[in-house]
């Protein structure tokens, strides 16, 4: 039993043993569906088997509508930066991984861009997390696999640098930068402005190329660090903030942080504009400053 889509058979192969019946005894297979739809029962010389009601079911291949970087959903993408794949028939089921270094194929669905495999994170049916090679740049072309079939090619352009800050959910506050006080270890809120002469921590990706280089898929490393190689700038209040370090954060894939310092004549105020440049590309946010 089967069907046909655009040519190609889905008919459902059997393994049963051979049949030694004579003219006299013939044996006939049968196939039964069941009543209530949810089964169909194939009976042969082997026994009988109990196959789910849409087992021939036709699958469609998978289809990419947009390509965006995972901190804040803008579209600027750079090597070795997290991004989200948007789109249909990705995956039927909903899957993350923690494994090291991140797989390539993730719920039987799997990346490449310019043939490269793309270490995958997180696949659900309308969605994918995944880091973009660290040897993708400029005009690239990605395509998805499904046991479905192959998406269309999807064109989108890699940039050397392209900074965007992570954001958080914080119960009772709503959505915040990620970006940390070191005097007390909590995120920048309203509540918990930042002070001049403050030393923050700035989560993002997108920082690009680092040195040493870090392979697709692995670990920022602690020892040595994996430092920016295009050095970003970072201003608030058009203040220019002393960059302590800029690369990957260790221990994580796809993840970097900037360490700043806050300069005392940097403006105080409720919307303080911090902005991250690096390479012609750069990302705003609005802080609360404070003495």
């Amino acid at each position: 039993m089967g069907g046909s889509t655009m040519g190609l058979s889905l008919a459902t192969s059997m393994i049963e043993a051979p049949i030694l019946g004579t003219s006299a005894n013939s044996f006939t297979r049968t196939v039964a569906p069941l009543y209530s739809q949810n089964a169909i029962v194939n009976l042969t010389v082997s026994g009988f088997t109990v196959l789910p009601w849409n087992f021939d079911a036709s699958v469609a291949p998978p289809k990419i509508q947009s390509i965006v970087n995972a901190a804040d959903g803008t579209s600027g993408i750079a090597p070795g930066g997290l991004i989200s794949i948007y789109g249909q028939q990705f995956s039927p089921v909903n899957i993350a991984t923690s494994q090291l270094p991140l797989p390539t194929a993730l719920a039987d669905s799997c990346l490449t861009v310019n043939g490269l495999p793309v270490p995958i994170l997180f696949v659900s049916p309308t969605q994918i997390n995944a880091q973009m090679p660290f040897e993708a740049q400029g005009n690239v072309t990605m395509m998805l696999r499904t046991p479905g079939g192959v998406s269309d090619n999807y064109n989108t352009v890699v940039l050397p640098g392209a900074p965007s800050v992570f954001q958080a959910a914080i119960q009772g506050v709503g959505t915040v930068p990620t970006i940390v006080r070191s005097s007390d270890g909590e995120i920048v809120t309203a509540a918990n402005p930042v002070h001049t002469k403050d030393t923050l921590t700035v989560y993002l990706t997108g920082l690009g190329a680092t040195n040493p280089a870090v392979p697709t898929g692995m670990p920022g490393p602690s020892n040595p660090l994996a430092v920016s190689i295009l050095a970003p700038q970072v201003t608030l209040g058009g203040v220019n903030l002393p960059v302590q370090y800029a690369g990957m954060a260790p221990g994580e894939v796809g993840v970097y942080q900037i360490n700043v310092t806050v300069p005392s004549s940097t403006p105080t105020g409720l919307s303080v504009p911090l902005i991250i440049s690096q390479g012609g590309m750069n990302t705003t946010i609005q802080l609360r400053v404070v003495d």
